[in-house]
């Protein structure tokens, strides 16, 4: 408290000692024992007032204790399990958070991880996917600003994400490793990844790339077979031994018949060999007698055409070739989508051929368009000419129907440069997008398609769409559901058939433990979406004959159907609507393959990096003690206390003012029954 607010208490003491004397002893006929009670209260009451006036401020001061966060990060997947190590782990994780000398030394916290990081203490050790980096990165977001030593409890066998030598990079905080699982070496051969297109095409030959490795001494041999249904396509010998522990062997396949056709690819076991489930696996590859070329029409070089090919051939079953109005005129029929980009004058004699062919198009614009010449070129929209341009950064349309597409986080994105005015539609569009301008929504479409008309559109309204598909890697580590994004949109403007009233959308192939879903739009007769709709599934299995039946449940604006429950082979499904005669059939092949079980012996050389890294001793789960002591030994991780001060202005103490109106009120009864008043 100041030494000026100190001052004024003392005068508001004396002016209010003065004025209660004043009115009670100056003059006063009442007698002195009645006179002091009297003004006793008058002053209470006036000298509360005034200190409420002056409103002095009162600093609280509290001490606590804050401990350090210690973190234990438990690998839940299903590797630990196969290891037999999972009541080790349970005891291991039970003996650090039940020891009085921990808890009374830090804030404990467990988070087990699989695919992704939990928290808690439920440990089941059946998680399909061991993700080390994407739960060290969680962990580093929500601890990073904290002292939070960190004990990773693992085999070190990562399935997702960074190899583990690298999934501690950034983080910021010391970590612990402790390793779970058997660390001994045996010789196991290991068919580590299988490399191939999910589509070839009818009479080709499709590439197969193997990776294969050896753990263990001395030399050894055995066999590479490739076969599909009961036949095999491809044989190989190979030869291991000190110095080479590692090949990647390349096959050629040939595509004979259409359809989804799935090959084993196996190494032969060594003799004695403990886990031979890493020796074999599965894939399928589904031929196709087409291809769909997609030309992409341009008068100039942008990063855009670049990112629109690689999107849009991630799908080996597309074909973009890049053309400029300088190579020379062009067939539109050669092709299934033509995509124009910031088009200029140049393109008047290709957009008037789309037009009498009533032919479907993607439009892209951008600060490069002529947007004059645009405007006589095409009746679907006007475009206000400005002459400037403006940022718009995209907004998902939940209600879009036209396909089903995964809010990637739009909001999120950098915006598209577009120009600055008002677009006018003169046909019904679907929005996928809208464009917020300066963070406010907007009902200007950004991106838009329709499928109303004579012929499918798209229109997107703004240029630097590969700024995008950077930054969905760089969340993301992959450009997958960009491209998948943009797979969708020329999915549907590559396809001659009309707008339906229902459509499935589902994979050919679903491999390991991916989640097996089937999705599904129905709409009214006015091409709306229907929420009311009775879909329903029949699901056969094509080796036994059996059928199951699976109702479809509404989400959003789709349906949806979660088959993941089945097991592995291959299935022929029918959908159809209750009471309306439409259905749509397909097939699907679900490929087994338990990527938990590829490991024959904990990764220990990665826990050892991980140490020597942070300069933290490695453990094993077999002696929790040994952990304890080492961290009860670490002397920066110690509990500190810290004071928090409260300051707090006598205005908001509510007792004075209970004081105040007491005062006054006893004062006014002890006058009326003296008979003063």
């Amino acid at each position: 408290m100041s030494g000026t607010t100190i001052l004024l208490i003392f005068l508001a003491a004396v002016a209010a000692l003065a004025l209660s004397a004043f009115q009670y002893f100056y003059k006063s006929k009442i007698s002195s024992t009645r006179a002091w009670s009297l003004a006793f209260f008058r002053f209470l009451a006036l000298f509360a007032l005034m200190v409420l006036l002056i409103n002095p401020k009162i600093v609280n001061r509290e001490y606590y204790v804050e401990k350090p966060d210690l973190l234990l990060a438990i690998d839940n997947s299903a590797s630990i399990s196969n290891f037999g190590v999972t009541e080790e782990v349970t005891d291991y994780v039970t003996s650090i958070v039940e020891d009085p000398r921990i808890r009374e030394r830090f804030e404990v916290h467990v988070f087990p991880f699989g695919r992704e990081l939990s928290q808690g203490q439920d440990l089941g050790f059946m998680e399909s996917q061991t993700n080390i980096a994407g739960a060290m990165r969680s962990l580093e977001t929500f601890f990073k600003n904290k002292k939070a030593p960190t004990l990773l409890i693992t085999d070190g066998n990562a399935t997702m994400g960074r190899d583990l030598i690298f999934a501690t990079t950034n983080y910021s905080n010391p970590i612990f490793p402790v390793v779970a699982g058997d660390t001994t070496s045996y010789r196991d051969l290991a068919l580590s990844r299988v490399n191939s297109n999910k589509y070839a095409y009818l009479n080709n030959e499709f590439p197969v790339e193997m990776i294969l490795k050896y753990s263990g001494k001395g030399a050894v041999e055995t066999q590479l077979r490739i076969s599909a249904g009961g036949n095999t396509v491809f044989t190989r010998n190979l030869s291991f031994g000190e110095n080479e522990h590692s090949k990647v062997v390349e096959a050629l396949l040939p595509a004979n018949r259409t359809g989804i056709t799935t090959y084993l690819a196996e190494l032969l076991p060594l003799e004695g060999e403990q886990n031979i489930e890493n020796n074999s696996r599965k894939f399928a590859v589904e031929v196709i007698d087409e291809r769909t070329r997609v030309l992409l029409v341009t008068d100039f070089l942008h990063p855009d055409l670049g990112t629109l090919k690689k999107a849009i051939e991630s799908n080996k079953q597309r074909e973009v070739i890049i053309h400029q109005l300088s190579d020379g005129p062009v067939d539109p029929e050669l092709f299934q989508l033509l995509i124009l980009y910031q088009p200029n004058a140049g393109f008047k004699n290709l957009i008037e051929k789309l037009r009498e062919k009533k032919r479907g198009y993607w439009l892209i614009t951008g600060p490069a368009t002529d947007y004059r010449v645009l405007n006589q070129l095409q009746e679907d929209f006007r475009i206000e000419i400005t002459g400037q341009t403006e940022e718009r950064i995209p907004e998902a349309n939940p209600n879009f129907s036209a396909y089903q597409f995964e809010d990637l986080g739009f909001s999120r994105f950098p915006p598209l440069e577009g120009v600055f005015g008002e677009i006018s539609l003169s046909l019904a569009v679907d929005p996928l997008l809208y464009g917020q301008v300066q963070g406010i929504s907007t009902e200007i479409p950004l991106l838009a398609v329709t499928t109303e008309a004579e012929s499918k559109k798209a229109f997107l309204f703004g240029a630097d769409i590969w700024k995008w598909r950077s930054h969905i890697y760089t969340e993301e580590e992959s450009f997958e559901k960009f491209d998948d994004f943009i797979g969708k949109l020329v999915q549907l403007l590559a396809s001659d058939q009309r707008k339906e009233r229902l459509s499935v959308d589902y994979e050919p192939l679903y491999y390991g433990s991916d989640k097996v879903m089937i999705s599904a739009g129905y709409f009214d007769r006015n091409y709306l979406f229907d929420p009311r709709g009775s879909l329903q599934l029949e699901i056969r299995d094509e080796k036994t004959g059996n059928v199951q039946k699976v109702p479809m449940a509404v989400k959003t604006n789709r349906y949806e159907a979660d088959l993941s429950s089945l097991p592995a082979g291959d299935y022929s499904f029918k959908l159809s609507v209750f009471g309306e005669g439409l259905a749509r059939s397909g097939k699907f092949s679900l490929i087994k393959f338990d990527v938990e079980q590829q490991f024959g012996s904990a990764n220990l050389s990665g826990m050892m990096h991980i140490a020597e890294e942070n300069d933290t001793p490695i453990s094993f789960i077999g002696d929790p003690g040994k952990m304890i002591e080492v961290m009860l030994s670490q002397e920066k991780f110690t509990p500190v206390q810290k004071s928090r001060e409260n300051t707090v202005p006598l205005i908001d103490w509510y007792y004075l003012l209970g004081i105040i109106i007491l005062a006054l009120a006893v004062e006014w009864f002890m006058r009326k029954y003296y008979g003063l008043i």
